[in-house]
């Protein structure tokens, strides 16, 4: 069984180092000057760098950094003015997941290779989902001057709510 890397072990290593390099000093300072005690002191006395390595990361894990900037989202109460037209399929759902999603939710996430495009749908996700089967869908994008260049017709993609894969599907019109 691996051992897990606790801030408590980090610590006590840290005073183990610590305690080893100022063992290290002491044997150097006392210790004849061409000698291989006085070496030995010397190896060990290096050993407090990594500490030093630690400490430092600990002090920049302490400072204020300035929080994110806000996800950029759909504007409240703004009309739905779809952007794009698409042939969308549902994926397999885990157990229960339709009905666990909040009742009115309607933004999700379109991965196309390793890019995601904010996109809403006109009604609910769990209604455009309820059905098997392909299905045409009306989509809004949030930055639509960004996507839709990488989205012309007949591009194909995933359709991800929060981190479930829900649909896949293929651009039908711009």
């Amino acid at each position: 069984m691996p051992l897990a890397a606790t801030p408590a072990r980090r610590r006590l290593m840290m005073v183990a180092l610590l305690a080893l390099a100022i063992a290290g000093g002491v044997i150097r300072h006392f210790a004849a000057d061409p000698s291989t005690l006085r070496d030995f002191g010397s190896l060990l006395l290096v050993l407090w760098l990594p500490v030093v390595g630690n400490l430092i990361g600990w002090l920049l894990r302490k400072l204020p950094w300035r929080q994110p900037p806000p996800m950029p989202d759909f504007e409240p109460d703004t009309p739905f003015t779809p952007h794009l037209q698409a042939d969308v399929e549902r994926v397999e759902l885990p157990p229960g997941w339709l009905e666990g999603l909040p009742a009115g939710h309607r933004k999700g996430l379109l991965m196309v290779g390793t890019r995601g495009y904010t996109v809403r749908v006109r009604e609910p996700i769990a209604q455009v989902l309820a059905t098997d089967g392909n299905r045409r869908v009306e989509l809004e994008l949030l930055r639509p001057d960004t996507a839709l260049p990488d989205l012309p017709p007949g591009t194909a993609f995933h359709w991800l709510v929060g981190s479930t894969a829900v649909a896949k599907g293929r651009v039908a019109a711009a």
